[in-house]
């Protein structure tokens, strides 16, 4: 098994500690020599770690040390440590990120109705009729709304939305997918949501396929944080009875 560089796991250190805010904006991080004592490392691998963590944008390299950025100025592959940072994951960030992904995939589902070709719309078009099919198993749902996303958001002929798609949405929807947070629900919920969006795109309807997008992400959206919120609480439950006298 490869191990995992010096340079890497200090990196990952210092990316959460940034992230839970035990340093914050404008913050100064501690001296390369401070950090080579501390993780028992040359100063080599502290500065890789430092370069790493620029490269993330969550800190910038001046004369003197490492100073921390913004968390906005940071790059979209934070969202996914912000997503890990803690088990389960914050519902704050969780609700943002579905808000971020609705509106790229609104926009995406309607640039993609007046520019996918024959065959990305024929494609679209029949993972949305599957999609409606009652008695879907959960994997199958993942299965089928991952491979949508991927055709709506190459159709749109837009370079953004599909890095965004890629980046962004993929990895969001896998640890949710991982987590056991992205839930299918009751089909009652589902169905009417898949089926609107789905007539919407058959009817290249642009204005009606937006707010359908919306529907359905802010239904998942809700599911989503329900279950957060309910392991949230199951878990203080337990460890109230474990340190209770």
């Amino acid at each position: 098994m490869k191990s995992v560089p010096l340079s890497e796991h200090i990196s990952a250190e210092l990316r959460d500690e940034i992230l839970r805010g035990r340093y914050r904006s404008g913050d100064r991080l501690p001296s390369e020599r401070d950090l080579a004592q501390r993780f028992k490392v040359h100063r080599g691998a502290v500065r890789e770690a430092l370069k790493k963590l620029e490269q993330l944008g969550l800190a910038h390299i001046e004369a003197g040390g490492a100073r921390v950025n913004p968390l906005e100025e940071a790059s979209l592959d934070v969202v996914e440590h912000l997503l890990t940072l803690s088990d389960p994951p914050n519902p704050q960030v969780v609700y943002q990120v579905f808000e971020a992904v609705s509106g790229v995939m609104g926009l995406g589902f309607r640039l993609s109705l007046e520019r996918a070709d024959d065959s990305d719309f024929q494609r679209a078009r029949d993972l949305l009729r599957e999609l409606c099919e009652s008695d879907l198993s959960q994997a199958r749902e993942f299965e089928l709304f991952v491979e949508l996303g991927e055709v709506v958001a190459r159709s749109s002929g837009n370079t953004v939305i599909m890095l965004v798609h890629r980046g962004l949405k993929t990895r969001f929807l896998q640890t949710l997918h991982d987590q056991e947070f992205f839930l299918g629900g009751q089909e009652e919920e589902r169905l009417p949501l898949v089926e609107e969006l789905a007539r919407a795109f058959e009817a290249r309807d642009g204005p009606a396929v937006t707010e359908a997008t919306y529907k359905l992400s802010a239904s998942m959206r809700n599911r989503a944080i329900k279950a957060l919120e309910s392991r949230l609480a199951n878990g203080s439950e337990a460890l109230d009875r474990r340190t209770s006298p």
